[in-house]
Parts: structure tokens; sequence; C-alpha cells
């Protein structure tokens, strides 16, 4: 609805292999079931898509909102931007710390790196894809589970911008604003420049020294410049910097009121990240080309934090990394009306994570030493280095009526090395340096049928892998390595509009048999593993519609349930055998319902549901450490006119539902949801 001929090229270049036997049909290439921005219910895959208009008037400023609203697909909240997170996509996951990703973020065709350095808020957005399922043809970073893919606005032929401020209810204020435009008179220069601001104070409560300590400062901005050489050839370039000062995660005691912590230290969280991208991409008259250098620099320094959450002094933990992400990345595409239509790519990336960690701690003395209680120390010194090599790409063949076939292939390898120097509470730690290669080839196909002029069926299967590595936090050298992870892949899905179109639906059923699952056990204060389960398996459906039930008037809901079980899991640390076990991270079920009304006038309003299921927390399924599940009700009300000039009113978890984003089972911690939150917005477009 208000989508721009200007989008970039680079979506049309992945999406010409996987939509085009569209081609046949003109009656499903306008619809998606979030609005007319794509062709999504025509792709053979589970894809949802939101404009930035979508976002805004949904209150969506990062991707771990739009989570509640995507059917299985989630992400935890350490309240300290990413640092520490898990993202679910259908049972799949990543750890906390050191195993690759499994949903990937790519934005304008940039990679985001390993999850922690997510940091960017969501800012003049043209549109957002989530797309479910391993993407691993279409994309040169390795998509095992699923990706976000953000394409920013870009400049028109005349000056448009935003600007935007929020006030809320724990002194919660944002700044958020853009300008772009061109700079000369044929239109060939062109540029976009953007500024966000965010800070509130702190929803905890700490009793020790009469403070709030969660507060938040976050301050993002981002510049391109883009120049069309010709008609078929543009180049960009594009840089952003966040900086996060936060004060402490929302990290507590598990208790009866976890908005209260009793902890004689203060705690902070100081990030910092930057990105540097070229951009060239030329449309040819039989094949396209995108080519994207880019360079991702993050660091947190330090992350610092109370080990035992309480009063007692000298049990504190300080962590400092710094991640620096140099990439390459090329698409070619065909571009003809061939019955054939293919994409291809090459990737290459050099990752180089610096770590250091120190720890203290009031320890007993033995009675040889006159008993009591002394300080001691720990520290570590690490260096992680991957180098990644990758090919893909995938074929189309849509000569039969309403038929599509799809073959793709991926090839990955991955060069990973540690260099680890620790001093441990007895003394020096032997060092552990090591290195490992990962290779696979990653197959994938699929057939969808188009029953009719708006009804689509579809079926995937294939492979994808997740490489190994290794852990920095433990100084066993043997537990320090784990195994990639191995998923066979299969997907039926059914796309179909109702009632004239009125009504939309997307429907998938899928299964995934998992080798060396990766999953994450903090051992003791000093030490963290990430270990393999033999063999799991993940299943389940997931359903989503928008159904617009009167002029302005559009109901959109989802559900999704996922069962993801470790079958084979003997605990390499105890020999216990934890088979049948669920996943850490998954929730079993997840639901979202909404009813937005939009008036030729102006006025809109909205009102959602959101439902998370149970959640464990760790691999032992502990009944101390899970999530019973969760409902959030979020409302918006407001006027926008003619002029662009817009005022809302709007209240996020307004029955102030206490629940947990994620918990730390080591430290019997974990990360409180938002309370209830009421402000007011307002806003000018031009």
């Amino acid at each position: 609805m208000y989508y721009k001929s200007a989008l970039l090229a680079a979506s049309i270049l992945y999406t010409a292999s996987i939509a085009a036997h569209a081609q046949n049909t003109q009656e499903l290439d306008q619809s998606d079931i979030y609005g007319d921005l794509s062709e999504y219910l025509s792709w053979p895959m589970s894809a949802t898509a939101f404009s930035g208009t979508d976002l805004s008037i949904m209150n969506k400023f990062s991707d771990r909102d739009l989570a509640d609203v995507i059917p299985n697909y989630s992400k935890t909240d350490t309240g300290i931007g990413s640092f520490g997170d898990v993202s679910s996509m259908r049972g799949l996951t990543n750890t906390p710390f050191f195993s690759s990703a499994s949903v990937i973020q790519y934005v304008d065709d940039v990679p985001s790196g390993n999850i922690f350095s997510h940091t960017s808020p969501l800012h003049a957005v043209e549109k957002i894809e989530i797309l479910r399922g391993s993407q691993g043809t279409l994309f040169g970073v390795n998509s095992y589970a699923g990706v976000v893919n953000i394409a920013s606005k870009r400049p028109s032929n005349k000056f448009e911008g935003s600007i935007s401020s929020s006030f809320a209810n724990y002194d919660a204020r944002t700044f958020d604003s853009y300008i772009m435009g061109p700079l000369n008179d044929d239109n060939s220069l062109s540029f976009r420049l953007g500024v966000q601001h965010f800070e509130r104070d702190g929803y905890l409560k700490n009793s020790i020294l009469g403070i709030s300590p969660d507060h938040q400062d976050h301050l993002s901005g981002s510049g391109s410049l883009y120049w069309n050489i010709s008609d078929d050839w543009e180049i960009s370039l594009s840089a952003s910097y966040d900086d996060y000062n936060d004060g402490a995660s929302r990290l507590t005691s598990l208790s009866s009121d976890p908005f209260v912590l009793n902890s004689d230290i203060e705690g902070s969280s100081e990030q910092s990240a930057q990105t540097q991208s070229l951009r060239i991409s030329h449309e040819g008259d039989s094949v396209n080309f995108l080519s994207v250098t880019s360079r991702r620099n993050w660091d947190i320094s330090p992350y610092h934090f109370d080990l035992d959450f309480g009063p007692n002094p000298g049990n504190e933990s300080r962590i400092y990394q710094e991640q620096d992400i140099v990439s390459q990345e090329f698409r070619f595409s065909s571009n003809n009306d061939s019955n054939v239509e293919w994409t291809a790519g090459a990737y290459f990336g050099d990752t180089e994570l610096d770590g250091n960690t120190d720890r203290k701690f009031i320890v007993p003395l033995p009675p040889q030493f006159g008993g009591g209680f002394a300080p001691a120390a720990t520290t570590t010194d690490y260096t992680l280095s991957e180098n990644t090599y990758a090919a893909f790409g995938q074929i189309t063949y849509n000569g039969i009526d309403r038929t599509g076939f799809h073959v793709g292939l991926r090839l990955d390898q991955f060069e990973k090395t540690i260099d680890r120097n620790a001093v441990g509470l007895s003394g020096i730690v032997d060092p552990i340096n090591l290195e490992n290669d990962y290779s696979f080839a990653s197959p994938r196909a699929g057939i969808d049928f188009e029953l009719n002029d708006s009804s689509l069926v579809y079926v995937n299967t294939g492979l994808s892998s997740k490489p190994g590595g290794f852990s920095a936090f433990i100084d066993d050298p043997e537990r320090a390595v784990f195994e990639e992870e191995e998923s066979w892949n299969n997907e039926i899905g059914l796309k179909k509009k109702w009632l004239d179109g009125n009504l939309k639906t997307n429907i998938a059923l899928f299964h995934s048999d998992i080798d060396n699952y990766q999953v994450e056990r903090s051992l003791i204060a000093t030490d963290y593993a990430v270990l393999n389960a033999e063999e799991a398996n993940s299943y389940g459906a997931e359903i989503e519609f928008s159904a617009e039930l009167a002029e302005g008037l559009t109901v959109q809901g989802s559900l999704g349930k996922v069962h993801t079980e470790l079958t084979k899991y003997t605990d390499p640390l105890t020999g216990a055998d934890l088979s049948g076990n669920k996943a850490p991270f998954v929730p079993e079920i997840d639901a979202s319902l909404s009813a937005t009304y939009q008036h030729e006038n102006g006025l809109f309003a909205r009102i959602e549901l959101i439902h998370k299921g149970e959640i464990f927390f760790d691999d032992r399924n502990a009944g101390t450490y899970i999530e019973d599940g969760y409902t959030v009700l979020n409302a918006a009300v407001g006027y926008k006119a003619k002029s662009g000039m817009e005022l809302s009113l709007f209240g996020t978890n307004l029955t102030d539902e206490v629940f947990y984003l994620n918990m730390t089972p080591d430290l019997n911690a974990g990360t409180v949801g938002a309370p209830q939150l009421v402000g007011m917005k307002v806003k000018w477009e031009y």
C-alpha cells in the first residue's frame, strides 16, 4: 500500500528466483499477509512482511518487538541490547554465547553479525521481511533457521522526512528523525540521514543502594549517499553508529518480586557499534549484479554485574568484548522472461572477537589458614577468529503451467581458531590454542502448485548446517570444543485468499531432524560450555491471517506451535540421560490477535493481544527455570492529518503482567519483562 518502485535492487535480485513462477497469474502478485507490499502469497516459503507504516501503527521498534507477532519466532531479552540473547525460529536457536547465529539479520543487504551485535533499533524502515526456514541458497551468510531482512527508505526526486517524539512513564523519551532527497537537478546524487535517541529510568529498585539501576540511554545515527551512474548502475555508501550507555541489566534473583534487587553493585553495560558499507548494483538486459562490501565493529566495555545478586561484597564480574567483521558478498540473478530463472552468489567473511573477563569472589579459607573468608579473582583473555567462505545458488523452472520447480545448493567452509589464557582460583591455567575447520553442503528442493488464481500449495525439503566452535569461558580444552549442528528440514504450506481477497491466510506444517543440537550449560560461576545433544527433532505448525471485515477495519492474527525435543541426549558432564527433554529457549506455543481501524479522516486505533506459552531455560528442564506462559495487552489510538502531523496515545502490557523473558540457571536469576507503559507520540511526515 505504500510500496515504492525504488525499493532496493537486492530485493528484486533474490525474489526473482523464488517468485518467478508468479508470472502465470496477476491475482497473487499484489497481495501479502499484511498489506500490498509484494508477492509474498506467491512465494513458496513462509514469509511475513510489514511496511514502515505498519510498524509505526503497531508500535514495533525492534526485531524483538516484531517477534511477538510472528509465529514460531521468539527472542529473549537480557535488558542490555542483544548481548546474551537467544533467537528461536521453528525450534532452531543459538546459544547465548559463542555459537553461530541461527537467525540472520540483514539491513540493506549488510549482515549484522552475531546476534549480540544487533543493537540497532528499527529506523526509517521501508519494509521488513521475516523469512522462516533456511535461506542459505539466497543469502551470503549461512541462514540456518531464517532471515530478518530490513530495507530502509530510499530517497526519491523530492525532499522527504519525518520527525517524531514520544513520552511515557518511567520518564521514557524517544526522538526519531530522518531526511532524504536529491543533491542535484538530475537526481543522480541523493542522500538519507537519520538520528534516533531513547532514554528511560530503570524499572528495578535496588533496596541496598536506593537506586533504579537499569536505566537506558541509546543514541543511533545513520547516513547513506546514492550515486546513480546511469539508469542501470548505482553505487551507494552507508554508515551507521550506535552508542548504548546503559545501567545494570534487568537480571534479578528469582523471587516473589522480580523488580526488587538487593545488590551492593550498581552495574553497567556500555556498548557501541559502527558499520560502513559499499553497495554496487547493476540491472542488466539478462543478468542483474550486486556487490556489498561491509565492515561492522561492535564492543561492550564493560558489562558489569553482581554474581550473587545480594549485599555480600566482592562477588562481581566484568566482561569486555570487541568484535570486528569484514565481509564481501556477490549476487547474480537472471533478468528475463524465460521459464528458467536463477540466482547465484559468493560470500567471504572475516570475524575476530577479542575478550577479557574479570571475576572477583569472596571464598572460604580452610582451617589450616585460619578459616574465615578471603578475596579471590580470576581473569580470562581470549581471541576467537573465523574465516567463512560460501557459494550459493538456486534455479527455478516454470515451464509447466501453474507449477514451479526449485533446486538450490549451498557450500560452506568455516575456519575457526581460539587462543585463550586464564588465571583461575588455583593459579595459572594451561593455555588453549585450537583450530577447527567445518565444511558442508546444503542442498534444497521444492515444488509449488497454483491451484487457482488465489491458492498456492508448496512443498520444500533441504539440509542446513551450523558450524561448531569454541567456548572461551571454560578451562578444560576438551569441553571448550562443540560440534557442528545439522538439520534436515521439511515443510508443506498453503497460501490462499478467500472472500474476493478480503481474507488472506498462510498455513504451514514443518518437521526437522537434527543431529548434534547445540545447547548451553553454565557449570559454575567461572565456566560456561556449549554442549551437543546427539539427536533432536522439531515439528509444528503455523497460521497467519489478515481479514478486512469492513472498510478501514482489519483483523490480523498468528498462531505458532512447535515441539522441539532432545530425543537422544546423554549429559556429557554427568552421564545422566536427558533424552526426551524439551530444548531450551523455545516457546511451546505463541499467538497474536489484533484489530486495526483506520478511518479516511485520519483517525486510527489498534488493540493487540500477545501470548507466549511454556518455555524452559535450561537443557535439564529443571522446574525452577521455566516460564509457564503469559499474555500481554497492547493498544494505541491516534489521528493523522493529511498534512503529515500525527498524534497518538499508546500503552503496552496494559494489564501489568509479570513474566520472565530469560533466566540464567547458574545465577538463579532472570530477566523480567517490561512493566505497564503508557505514553504519547507526536510525529510529522513531510
